[in-house]
């Protein structure tokens, strides 16, 4: 994941997403701060992103962040009711690259730059291949082609939960998004981690993890929930289906090479998966097709829900890799936590955990010398602006501190 350079580069980029005054989305170096106005209608959620190069020679890291008025507008059926049903969901993702920054910055929608991206029409907004995972997850809402278990319908896959149902949709959006990048970068060394959280009508969390970036919650109190698990190699699960595709781990990397199980791109080990604009060749040859789930490394995430109890739930942290080695998840929530407490915003306490971060590089062990990125998502009550959240979590600390 890029080359080490002989000083660190330190410099931050933080975009502080606070939505309480009007104007135009900026991405600013160093803290500085981003106003967006939102639609009242459409939840929106208050977040702070943070990223460094660090001691790498390039960033191969990206960041998704969909919320408010740029909320997907989708339609979704949903058989349990028999109808469909209109979803607003946020989207917040983090994509840490390896090999080169295509796979990772494709995911993001920031690979190709044009009109595309953020246009509205009256029927929702216009997305194409382009703008990367957030079209397949809408395509895959308003597209999919399961029914419950209650309404059989011939021979549509059938589930018991809506939860269910929406995870797998999740992971169907992440397997059509690999196809597509297939079709443009096969012969490409270049892959991606991504960890990303949807918020469905400011309700309803799903949590989905390809490789071995990872997603917390703070809970009230020294409540800490793991909405995500490490994909690695060593793992038996991963290891036995790893094995099975002819694949082999060792010093705990695929093939000697990968440090993770899942991912984006990698297709040097994903040979055995017939992708829909496979040459002719492959398609034609005696070779043992295998499911796309079944490949040495899968793009298949997993996918965890959780319904928000906003009396108890308090932030959401999404990060690469590089931020966990630095930070375990009750350090990096208690480093939050504490600053909360003295008053800081989360602009100021992410650039505080970054230069951190870099400050605990380790040339024995390798920590400290991967890219920076995570977003802190603040889960704010309905119609509760970033301010009286910050209120709130201050309150709230001091008393369970005995400070009140």
């Amino acid at each position: 994941m890029g080359q080490l350079l002989s000083h660190p580069l330190t410099e931050k980029t933080i975009i502080y997403n606070d939505y309480s005054t009007t104007g135009n989305h900026h991405h600013h170096k160093a803290a500085e701060h981003n106003g967006s106005s939102a639609t009242e209608d459409k939840p929106r959620f208050s977040n702070c992103i943070g990223s460094m190069q660090g001691y790498r020679l390039t960033q191969e890291d990206a960041h998704m962040a969909v919320t408010g008025a740029d909320s997907l507008d989708v339609s979704f059926y949903d058989p349990f009711l028999g109808k469909v049903e209109r979803y607003q969901i946020s989207v917040f993702g983090v994509f840490d690259g390896h090999g080169d920054n295509n796979c990772s910055n494709y995911l993001a929608g920031t690979l190709y730059e044009h009109p595309h991206s953020n246009t509205h029409s009256s029927n929702g907004q216009k997305y194409s291949e382009h703008d990367g995972l957030i079209y397949f997850i809408k395509s895959a809402f308003e597209s999919h082609n399961y029914t419950s278990s209650d309404r059989p319908d011939g021979n549509k896959k059938q589930f018991k939960t809506i939860e269910g149902l929406i995870c797998q949709v999740i992971k169907d959006s992440f397997k059509e998004c690999d196809a597509v990048f297939h079709r443009h970068f096969a012969n490409e060394a270049s892959g991606s981690t991504a960890i990303v959280a949807l918020i469905i009508n400011g309700s309803m969390l799903y949590v989905a993890n390809t490789g071995d970036s990872r997603c917390i919650l703070s809970k009230k109190k020294k409540g800490i929930k793991t909405m995500s698990y490490d994909h690695k190699p060593q793992h038996i699960g991963e290891l036995i289906r790893i094995n099975d595709d002819g694949g082999t781990v060792s010093l705990g990397r695929v093939g000697g090479v990968l440090a993770l199980s899942r991912a984006f791109g990698d297709f040097q080990f994903k040979r055995n998966v017939k992708y829909p604009n496979a040459s002719s060749i492959a398609i034609t040859s005696k070779r043992k097709f295998v499911p796309a789930e079944e490949a040495q490394v899968t793009v298949e995430p997993d996918v965890i829900p959780h319904l928000i109890d906003t009396s108890q739930d308090e932030f959401l942290v999404l990060a690469c890799d590089g931020i966990w080695d630095v930070y375990s998840n009750k350090a990096l929530v208690r480093f939050i936590k504490y600053h909360l407490a003295l008053g800081l915003k989360l602009d100021g306490i992410i650039t505080k955990l970054l230069d951190h971060g870099i400050s605990c590089a380790d040339s024995n062990t390798g920590v400290g010398f991967d890219n920076f990125t995570l977003i802190v998502v603040a889960l704010q009550l309905p119609g509760e602006t970033l301010d009286e959240w910050y209120a709130r979590m201050k309150f709230r600390l001091e008393r369970e501190k005995g400070l009140l």
